[in-house]
């Protein structure tokens, strides 16, 4: 089906989720036996506009170890990944210059294939090709997308239970239950707490434990530590400060996890590469992976002034 289609299917309500891309055809499910009762997905969410050696860098984080226990080791690294676009963003809309819906799936496409393989663990002592896929969805909430993404996540890995080849840790019906780690950045994770997205205090309470408790969509964050704009560096310390605390009034344990990229993807921002080109500057390359380039280039995108 094409960019064109899965954006229409999603955009009339025919479907909450459309996957674009997948690595291979049962993802979630790594390709070989699966024996492991819950299923840790990342997803980076994103307006990919374009897609920048920042976003490479998200998608190939790690899962960190717990903190309440450092010393603890975390799991070598997450079962799937997935890259989401929402087609109907909270904050952001469509302005002239922009790359459209489809033009993004088609980077984001490239993205996928340009993600780390999986790291060898003892028990697998090959590296494995990514364990991605890309996917739209009309839902402009993180609280939003994490309950539409396990309905379907849920629904896809029973279909994939009932499929000949597909091994699980018992024949009985029981399957992996999805878990959901949304990557995101200190400027993303701010709006997240923002209370303009919410009615008031109280459904601001109640979205956010529908979102964390392990009682109900049991998701996490990683928000990775950014040099942001809208930012300074004494806020983004705040923030990782009292999110958490304020988590922990909500529901127990940790929660949201702060991590690090590369000095130089840290600064990186979409919207520096597309004032970039609007100015002509050659350097905006040096900020994407070369097939985003050549995508870009391509296509004549962002030649527009913002």
């Amino acid at each position: 089906m094409s960019f064109a289609s899965l954006l229409q299917r999603v955009q009339r309500g025919l479907s909450a989720v459309e996957l674009v891309h997948t690595s291979h055809p049962r993802w979630p499910l790594p390709p070989g036996p699966f024996t492991s009762p819950t299923l840790q997905i990342s997803v980076l969410d994103s307006s990919f506009n374009p897609p920048t050696l920042a976003h490479l860098a998200l998608a190939n984080a790690l899962p960190p170890p717990p903190q309440s226990a450092p010393s603890t080791p975390a799991p070598h690294d997450f079962d799937a990944r997935l890259l989401l676009l929402s087609v109907r963003n909270a904050d952001k809309q469509l302005k002239p210059g922009d790359a459209t819906y489809e033009q993004r799936m088609e980077m984001m496409v490239l993205l996928a294939q340009e993600l780390a393989p999986r790291q060898a663990t003892s028990s697998q002592p090959l590296a494995r090709e990514p364990n991605v896929a890309v996917a739209i969805i009309d839902e402009p909430t993180f609280v939003g997308k994490s309950a539409s993404l396990l309905d379907f996540l849920r629904k896809r890995i029973l279909d994939l239970h009932r499929s000949p080849g597909v091994i699980f840790a018992s024949p009985s019906d029981a399957f992996p239950s999805p878990k959901l780690t949304f990557l995101m950045g200190t400027d993303t994770i701010v709006r997240f707490f923002a209370h303009r997205y919410y009615p008031d205090e109280r459904a601001m309470a109640t979205s956010l434990r529908r979102f964390f408790s392990p009682n109900e969509n049991d998701s996490r964050i990683i928000c990775v530590r950014r040099t942001s704009e809208g930012l300074s560096g004494a806020a983004e310390e705040s923030v990782e400060i009292q999110i958490p605390d304020f988590i922990r009034e909500i529901t127990p344990g940790d929660r949201i996890s702060f991590v690090d990229i590369g000095d130089e993807e840290r600064t990186l921002s979409s919207s520096q590469v597309r004032g970039m080109l609007a100015n002509r500057e050659e350097s905006w390359k040096s900020m994407v992976s070369p097939m985003i380039a050549r995508c870009i280039i391509e296509h004549c995108l962002y030649s527009t002034p913002q």
